[in-house]
């Protein structure tokens, strides 16, 4: 006898927004709520393993990210520390790893010797846009249920909560 299947991801979408609407939850805003968090899981799950087979950390990314988005400037540890959400002496853990992998470089701020900046190397660069083109093909596919038109609709709305996330 085969093993039990586990549950599509639909049918365990499906059994969550039941429970939440069995005890007085709206189900519209739970179809749409869990719908959005449980694709951002399962989206975060396949990066997780992405990352993982290029040996590289969750927590690395975003460094690598966030110091792309930075382009040209550099950051400091602190900034970084605060961007990604972690205690300045784990960003320096974090950067440790990293400079030893050749993924950034610390260098003295020029303009204030008791400052580091951190720059993005080429292959710190290059491991980045490496990590997007995967997802992008993972995303164009989760995606591709959709028409042009559907996407940018689905764009323009989520920006919109987003937005209403900003006035909270």
């Amino acid at each position: 006898m085969p093993p039990p299947r586990s549950p599509r991801e639909t049918d365990t979408y499906k059994q969550v927004v039941e429970s939440y609407v069995a005890v007085g939850a709206d189900e519209r805003v739970q179809q749409v709520i869990t719908a959005v968090h449980r694709l951002s899981r399962r989206l975060n799950q396949w990066y997780d393993v992405q990352l993982a087979d290029l040996d590289i950390s969750t927590g690395e990314w975003v460094v690598l990210a966030e110091l792309t988005r930075a382009e040209p400037h550099a950051l400091t540890p602190s900034l970084l520390a605060e961007a990604t959400g972690v205690a300045p002496s784990s960003m320096t853990h974090r950067l440790d790893r990293m400079v030893e992998r050749g993924l950034v470089t610390r260098e003295a701020d020029p303009g204030k010797r008791n400052r580091v900046l951190v720059r993005l190397t080429e292959a710190g660069r290059d491991l980045f846009a490496g990590t997007i083109s995967q997802a992008n093909a993972i995303d164009t596919k989760v995606l591709s249920a959709l028409s042009p038109a559907e996407l940018d609709d689905l764009g323009a709305h989520l920006t919109r909560l987003l937005q209403t996330l900003d006035t909270l």
